[in-house]
């Protein structure tokens, strides 16, 4: 350990694109001149973990096997003993149960657990929910839930008290808005003009995204206004499957699916109305960088969305999986300018209140502060 900053490892399953992984970025970047701040991997390094590199963090990969790797605590304690980890922040709970094993071996460092989202559905497991209880949650020193849903599952799926768990909503760090002449020019480099109205989203191509929904969705506005286009960033385990649906529909005409993108917070921009179909989310990170543009929003009624998302006040929320729903919400978007006007403008102030990124990492600081002063 090279000065006096105190020992930080964040565990996270990898740096593959996504809403977690971001977080996890953002986080190491903010907090790196605070502590002597490293990231391990479970799984392979993933594609963000050069970000990190770069500027000096050190990203680690554990390679882990199918099944119960019963290595990597072995692993993870070597390094937090050799380091002097004094925290250990777990993003998502296969991190946390293999951070908190660890402790076993090297007791000295304090634990935090901080939940995303949740898998969908969500299986009920008492013998996983027992060990958490009982065996894990002991070895813990702090729970963070992103959303109040998060805490709710956390409680009914991983045996955990309700209230024990604190709840820290994401936040990002908005991006400098375009303004009209450089928002049309990108525009058409994709293919759309200034009379299209573009219905969106940005996340990974996954099952628990629900793209089938949007897709679907659109095909049936679209039918009713023809100046509807789609645009979904992103690439995934699901990315050829809703390509081939897009095609089904004949609908390469109509709906563009860029596939990864380093400039996807820039290219919401270029949407209209921003669409989360998801069958469940935490505290969305794209939904958070949508608001954050002044980009009018329309979601399902899962996860923490309705937490973010007020209805009819500052977005449209429709129920999960409902074609008829979403439809209609991009019909009302569509004709409707002035509604989006309004709701833009309250999920902007809504952001700032709830969602900035300096709020969320001064708790952070506040509950690593309170771990070491525990510690001490």
């Amino acid at each position: 350990m090279s000065s006096a900053r105190p020992g930080l490892a964040y565990v996270v399953n990898s740096l593959h694109p996504g809403g977690t992984e971001k977080l996890v970025v953002e986080m190491s970047l903010a907090f790196a001149a605070e502590f002597d701040l490293r990231v391990f991997c479970l799984d392979e390094p993933g594609l963000w973990a050069e970000r990190l590199r770069v500027r000096g963090i050190p990203v680690y990969s554990l390679w882990r096997q199918p099944g119960l790797d019963v290595d990597i605590p072995v692993k993870l304690a070597r390094h937090f003993r050799q380091q002097r980890t004094q925290i250990v922040h777990a993003h998502q709970c296969t991190p946390w149960f293999y951070a908190a094993l660890a402790r076993l071996l090297y007791p000295t460092s304090r634990l935090l657990l901080e939940e995303h989202g949740r898998f969908f559905p969500e299986v009920e497991n008492r013998k996983r929910a027992w060990f958490n209880r009982w065996i894990i949650k002991p070895l813990t020193h702090c729970v963070v839930a992103v959303s109040e849903d998060v805490r709710e599952r956390l409680r009914c799926y991983e045996g955990l008290q309700h209230q024990a768990i604190a709840v820290v909503y994401n936040g990002v760090a908005p991006e400098p808005l375009l303004n009209t002449a450089t928002r049309t020019a990108l525009r058409r480099e994709w293919g759309f003009t200034p009379e299209d109205f573009v219905v969106g989203t940005v996340g990974r191509c996954d099952s628990i995204k629900n793209l089938p929904l949007l897709v679907n969705s659109l095909a049936r506005a679209g039918a009713e206004a023809p100046n509807i286009r789609g645009l979904l960033v992103g690439d995934g385990p699901d990315f050829a499957a809703t390509h081939a649906l897009i095609e089904r529909l004949k609908l390469t005409n109509r709906i563009l699916l860029t596939g990864f993108r380093d400039d996807a917070r820039t290219l919401v921009q270029c949407m209209d109305l921003f669409v989360l179909s998801s069958f469940s989310e935490g505290t969305s990170m794209a939904l958070l960088e949508a608001m954050a543009a002044g980009v009018p929003v329309a979601v399902t009624a899962v996860g923490g969305n309705p937490e973010v998302v007020i209805k009819g006040q500052t977005g449209w929320v429709a129920p999960s999986d409902s074609v008829e729903a979403l439809t209609a919400a991009m019909l009302e978007a569509v004709s409707d300018p002035e509604k989006r006007r309004v709701f833009a403008r309250a999920g902007q102030q809504r952001f700032e209140e709830c969602f900035n990124f300096g709020r969320m990492i001064e708790t952070y600081r506040q509950i690593y502060r309170d771990i070491l002063a525990r510690a001490g």
